[in-house]
């Protein structure tokens, strides 16, 4: 009966929040009142049974569509599901993976951009900046990789806006730096974990506006957290930050700017907009206004910004046939072969960043980040994102299991589990607290088809000269220990270059571009320019052999006859 006051304990990691609610509230209503991020991987339709929390006390009664989609195990665990359960008395709730992630690993960018300086060309300099001394003007930018999952920010330094008077202090002209970085969960994540399901979300304009609110307040949070940490201000008309760049793909940077993204929802999946836009920040980010804030351009609805930025990133020499690869939500690529530019986009899913996994985690400390499964025994060893106690699996983690069930028999070519493990799943960590399930295999062979699916249908048998894999996954990428996903194809054996955050490096180079100067910037654009208007889209859907190539690739690699 409601009006009956109870005290819920939500536990996010190391965080408590002690908040009050009425008895027959839901759980949801609860920590959207209380402003408690929390995730929901079909956008609360109740289609998935991913969205588990687990009741340390105080569980109510599964409902009927619980009873059905979770084991008897994780009932008697307290386990129930965020979208559905219903308080009845006072309860401690750890919401575990559902936490707002405040310590997302961004390492790639870190130990690759974050020490890099870039030098700027003399001639790109303001020429009204000129100044009677050799000191250099510092200025500020912000990049940012709007992520379908996780949104991640660099903050830029320059010393480009001032021209110096004599060779000594020239030769310092131009210099920057990547000098911090952020990131944290995309916050529209409650909508769905997917870009399909937030796009039906925005049909309804109320939550099109809170879903361009939610983007705007991360980003701006972000923009804030890395201003601080420098000791520069980022707000009023004394405002260090002289731009702001933003990467994503075509449904995030439409989200976030509050436009209609049902055309992306339907075929033929189109967008309106799609050119490079300059916009005052104020318009985007209401608490950031002022300065200049650009969304980089996309090439089709499913191939966006952020392919763009990472291919704008890369040095590419003349003739060399490279091949791109984002191993994200929406599986983006792209192939130059020096002359044409090819591009494609496949579902893969939130899988690889460990989405839809039952014991899936972020890529934060304790994560499981790599894993061994000894041949006999099937004992399992594993490593762990800053050696802490292990509270899930991120996505090398994830493909790393199944690379090896597979190299040790427990699923056979088809994914199917051995039978000893088929009901619970197989236990990764010895209290049997962290398992890999059968649905979670699907999962992953749902989205490895994906990949190499379209890389086929790009390739068409020609061999790139080098591939370049992007994403968080990528940046910690071994390809020897995912040999048996059978993921990739032949042609990129021993071609592998992990890149990390492109779309991040991409935008944080054109935000360099912009302070270095209007000449500068327009060269930049003029190479975006170049990269759009060169792409061919490839639809998969409509080539006649997709369909049989996609089954065939969610079978497994040839296994080692003596495990």
């Amino acid at each position: 009966m409601k009006g009956l006051r109870i005290s819920a304990t939500i536990t996010e990691y190391d965080i408590k929040h002690k908040l009050n609610a009425e008895k027959g509230e839901r759980l949801k209503d609860v920590l959207d009142r209380e402003k408690v991020s929390y995730s929901l991987p079909c956008g609360g339709d109740t289609g998935c049974g991913m969205c588990r929390v687990r009741f340390l006390k105080g569980a109510p009664e599964a409902d009927s569509y619980e009873a059905d989609v979770l084991s008897d195990g994780e009932l008697a665990e307290g386990v129930r599901l965020l979208c559905r359960c219903v308080l009845s008395e006072d309860c401690d709730i750890k919401l575990g993976q559902q936490a707002l992630e405040k310590d997302m690993s961004i390492e790639a960018l870190d130990s690759k951009v974050g020490e890099q300086t870039i030098h700027g060309n003399a001639e790109m300099a303001e020429t009204d900046s000129r100044t009677s001394n050799n000191k250099l003007q510092e200025s500020y930018g912000i990049a940012v990789d709007l992520g379908t999952t996780t949104i991640a920010a660099a903050l830029v330094k320059g010393n480009g806006n001032m021209i110096a008077a004599d060779e000594a202090a020239k030769s310092e002209r131009g210099s920057y730096k990547i000098v911090r970085t952020a990131s944290c969960v995309n916050s529209q994540r409650k909508f769905g974990g997917d870009v399909i399901s937030r796009i039906s979300a925005a049909e309804d304009e109320t939550i099109l506006n809170e879903l361009s609110a939610l983007a705007a307040s991360d980003i701006e949070s972000l923009i804030k957290e890395l201003s601080a940490a420098e000791g520069i201000s980022c707000e009023g008309e004394n405002s260090d930050l002289k731009a702001i760049t933003i990467a994503g793909n075509t449904t995030m940077l439409n989200l976030l700017a509050g436009r209609d993204v049902s055309g992306l929802g339907k075929y033929p999946y189109t967008s309106d907009f799609l050119d490079l836009e300059h916009i005052p920040s104020e318009k985007i980010l209401p608490n950031i206004p002022g300065i200049q804030l650009t969304l980089l351009p996309g090439i089709s609805g499913f191939v966006g910004a952020d392919i763009v930025s990472g291919l704008f990133a890369l040095d590419v020499s003349p003739g060399e046939k490279i091949f791109f690869l984002d191993l994200g939500t929406n599986g983006e690529m792209a192939f130059y072969d020096g002359n044409e530019l090819k591009v494609t986009s496949t579902a893969a899913g939130p899988v690889f960043e460990a989405g839809g996994i039952s014991d899936g985690a972020p890529s934060v400390p304790g994560a499981i980040s790599h894993v061994k499964i000894e041949p006999g025994t099937h004992t399992v060893t594993y490593e762990t994102i800053g050696g802490k106690p292990p509270i899930g699996i991120c996505g090398t983690g994830v493909m790393e299991i199944v690379s090896e069930l597979y190299r040790n028999g427990i699923i056979d070519e088809t994914g199917l589990l051995a039978d000893k493990y088929f009901d619970k799943g197989f236990p990764v960590t010895e209290d049997g607290k962290i398992r890999f399930t059968q649905k979670d295999i699907r999962n992953v062979q749902l989205a490895k088809a994906a990949i190499l699916t379209g890389a086929k249908a790009l390739l068409q048998e020609k061999k790139p000269d080098r591939v370049y894999i992007a994403g968080g996954f990528g940046s910690n990428i071994s390809q020897e220990n995912i040999s048996g996903l059978r993921m990739f194809p032949p042609e990129f054996d021993g071609k592998i270059e992990a890149v990390g955050n492109s779309a991040l490096k991409g935008a944080a180079l054109f935000t360099k571009r912009t302070l270095a100067g209007q000449k500068a910037q327009k060269e930049a654009e003029g190479k975006l320019d170049l990269i759009t208007g060169k792409a061919k889209v490839i639809q998969l859907a409509e080539l006649d052999s997709f369909d049989e190539e996609y089954i065939d690739a969610m079978n497994f690699g040839a296994r080692e006859d003596n495990l």
